[in-house]
């Protein structure tokens, strides 16, 4: 199971996050290209970093709405979301190819997330851009529309599930707005990841435990804590699984 973050969502400034501290603890980053956070400067620096500590890249397009940091969803019409998409995709592989690297995957950020994971022909749309980038590897929820898109074009999906979120009874994160939406704790996050990954479910707010099945667990950069927690989490994936 890998550990992931997104990062590079600072601009000017306005830091957001400690990238270098999470670095050494990540499998994958999912860097801004501009549209909800980062600036070229700040994508070149984490593009920079992520390969000095061998993680791989991928690219987190959002919605344009850096005033509220791509979190609300924006009604653009297929044509301008897939050139919304072209845009920073194409922006950050080009970046990326400069520095020596490669994109290995892509995850939507915030509301793109969502709206694409539900909406059928965006999912489609967005997976249409990452087959014109030849781009391998897709991470979005365990269920729903990215996936099957994905299964469509033969591209490899890793359903994602989040150390820092808390889920709620449908296995949807819990809204942002409500105030049980994060985890601030270290030692409830490292269960969180534990459960998924030795027992193969998550607790909701309720207190009810559904079955998930995740390939990658994120961390959100922007987060309080978040070195912290990725550094207990690190540990534990690099323990082994208990047999059977």
């Amino acid at each position: 199971m890998e550990l992931n973050a997104d990062l590079g969502e600072s601009w000017y400034d306005r830091i957001i996050g400690d990238d270098r501290g999470l670095m050494p603890y990540l499998d994958a980053c999912n860097i801004a290209c501009g549209f909800h956070g980062g600036d070229a400067l700040t994508i070149q620096h984490t593009i920079d970093l992520a390969l000095e500590n061998g993680v791989t890249i991928g690219a987190h397009p959002s919605f344009p709405d850096r005033q509220n940091f791509g979190r609300k969803y924006l009604d653009l019409g297929v044509d301008r979301l897939r050139a919304s998409i072209l845009y920073q995709v194409a922006a950050l592989q080009g970046m990326v190819f400069a520095a020596g690297g490669k994109l290995r995957h892509l995850k939507a950020h915030g509301a793109l997330y969502h709206f694409t994971n539900r909406d059928a022909t965006a999912a489609k749309t967005l997976v249409g851009v990452m087959t014109d980038f030849d781009i391998p590897v897709l991470f979005g929820p365990p269920a729903g529309e990215l996936r099957k898109a994905a299964n469509a074009k033969g591209i490899l999906f890793y359903a994602e599930g989040f150390a820092d979120r808390r889920y709620d009874s449908n296995l949807q994160l819990v809204s942002r707005n409500s105030p049980e939406s994060s985890i601030a704790s270290i030692d409830e996050a490292v269960e969180q990841v534990s459960m998924m990954r030795n027992e193969g479910v998550v607790r909701s707010v309720q207190g009810s435990v559904y079955p998930i099945e995740v390939d990658t667990i994120c961390l959100h950069g922007d987060h309080a804590g978040a070195v912290e927690k990725a550094m207990a989490i690190r540990a534990l994936l690099d323990t082994t699984l208990p047999p059977g």
